[in-house]
């Protein structure tokens, strides 16, 4: 499990799960900006609806039910993490704008213990809520 891994593969695995949650961000943002998936009246143009949804319109609705549901999980998991662990999981994976933010709040032990710890809880969440092993998230070849 989680406990096998070193802080270093824990961080690939959290960089790798907070990338595709920004990607999914992206991606819903801009199916809900450029695609109209639910009808709208118009009063100047009358135009009927097809009457058999084509397969790419499914696809669009999946992967946009499939970005939602990964987005609620994370953000679930948000909500169940310590407030020490998810101020450090701000910083380090939400706004990774600064890579020297802890340098003001923590010394340099104080700051790998609690990324140790934060991405402990972070991965036991991850497990317990998606159901994945996080080892199996990381790819021995990358």
């Amino acid at each position: 499990m989680e406990e096998n891994l070193t802080l270093k593969q824990k961080d690939r695995i959290a960089k790798r799960i907070y990338q595709k949650y920004r990607d999914a961000q992206l991606n819903l943002l801009y199916v809900n900006q450029h695609y109209n998936l639910f009808p709208q009246v118009d009063l100047f143009r009358i135009k009927e609806a097809p009457s058999k949804p084509d397969a790419s319109f499914l696809a669009l609705i999946q992967k946009k039910q499939e970005l939602e549901q990964y987005i609620s999980i994370i953000n679930d998991i948000h909500s169940h993490l310590s407030k020490d662990t998810f101020f450090f999981v701000e910083n380090e994976y939400l706004n990774f704008y600064d890579s020297q933010w802890w340098i003001c709040y923590f010394s340099r032990a104080s700051y790998y213990r609690l990324k140790h710890k934060a991405l402990d809880e972070f991965l036991k969440y991850v497990h317990d809520i998606i159901g994945v092993d996080a080892s199996y998230l990381f790819d021995k070849s990358r």
